[in-house]
């Protein structure tokens, strides 16, 4: 599909930016790209460029068969030059030529508040609109929240076997950026009260006090940590290295990079939103197929615990000078002691075969 053949770039405006992409949200009239994102590639260096359509084919062909349910929908669309000149990038500098942009739902489309609770995660609440009880159920508060969203950037999910900080941790001391929570938290048992008390400290208490009343927010997330098939499980067992070849520390050259470990790379990387929201059986995406195992029960209730990847861009090759660095500089911070940081969770197994080795390097 040519965009340019059913809207203008006056439609489109401004909406976010990261560090290879800039997302435009359409404003315009169009029912089929209402609540839809522009997302165009900004400019690269030619050798560290990867192509819209490339980075369509690596979504679709390689990332929908690990996560079939949870990658955000994508569509790729047609480009000319023109179009692209006459968007309001906001000074950003585009990639011209590139004859591709992907369009996807915007997920945060309504009448949202955000909290950013720290550099890698934000936090999303809908306020009831004022119609919403159109149909007489008198058990809905108009006042309180509808749904709620956490955005999160997890990085890297794995087993930590012998370092005081993981690799997560570790990199924010190195960037000095304050700590919030430890993402290794996220995955047993044992720790995940301690992971959902750091989360939920910088929400302020008259905003998470509303927020219980129409949504047990911390129960439900408990609920779906405890679940041995959420994301962030799936994620650490993609991120897995199994091969010593893939670890950074033995890269020499581009080369040297595999497929399996530009995959690895751009999950360590990937962004999710989590939307919790009442059940309701009147909406035939809440009752959908695709939904049936996203259905939890708290006190009776009803709730659906949705989730969707993103930022599935597949890592150059090119970027091993930058892996190696950073690994290089976080050598001090793995096994230091930081008064103001608590020491990340240790995977209670054994070291001492050749998996656990490659993994206790990661």
């Amino acid at each position: 599909m040519e965009i340019s053949k059913i809207t203008e770039p006056e439609d489109w405006e401004y909406f976010a930016k990261g560090a290879a992409n800039i997302l435009f949200k359409y404003i315009g009239t169009n029912d089929y790209l209402k609540h839809k994102l522009l997302r165009i590639r900004l400019l690269k260096e030619e050798q560290e460029y990867i192509s819209t359509c490339e980075l369509y084919d690596f979504i679709e062909l390689k990332c929908k068969n690990l996560f079939p349910q949870q990658i955000i929908d994508i569509q790729l669309i047609v480009l000319t030059s023109e179009f692209i000149n006459k968007l309001n990038n906001q000074g950003h500098d585009l990639m011209i030529r590139e004859r591709y942009g992907l369009l996807l739902p915007n997920i945060l489309d309504g009448n949202y508040e955000e909290l950013s609770l720290s550099k890698k995660c934000q936090l999303y609440y809908e306020k009831c609109p004022s119609d919403s009880i159109s149909d007489g159920d008198s058990t809905q508060d108009c006042d309180g929240i509808s749904s709620v969203i956490f955005e999160i950037k997890p990085k890297w999910l794995y087993d930590n076997y012998n370092s005081n900080y993981c690799r997560t941790c570790s990199l924010n001391q190195l960037k000095n950026v304050p700590r919030h929570f430890c993402p290794l938290d996220l995955l047993y048992p044992e720790t995940i009260d301690q992971a959902l008390i750091d989360l939920f400290k910088p929400i302020p208490v008259d905003i998470l006090d509303k927020i219980e009343k129409l949504i047990p927010l911390k129960k439900l997330f408990k609920i779906y940590l405890n679940n041995e098939n959420n994301v962030f499980q799936q994620l650490r067992k993609y991120q897995k290295i199994n091969n010593k070849n893939d670890l950074i520390e033995n890269l020499t050259s581009s080369d040297d990079v595999s497929s399996n470990l530009s995959l690895i790379m751009t999950l360590r990387d990937v962004g999710l939103f989590l939307k919790f929201e009442k059940f309701n059986e009147n909406n035939h995406l809440h009752t959908s197929h695709n939904n049936i195992n996203n259905v939890y029960i708290v006190d009776g209730e009803k709730f659906l615990l949705t989730c969707n990847i993103y930022d599935l861009d597949l890592k150059s090759k090119m970027k091993y000078k930058y892996w190696l660095k950073i690994e290089n500089d976080l050598q001090a911070i793995y096994n230091s002691s930081n008064p103001n940081w608590r020491y990340c969770t240790k995977y209670p197994g054994r070291t001492n075969n050749n998996d656990d080795k490659v993994q206790a390097k990661e």
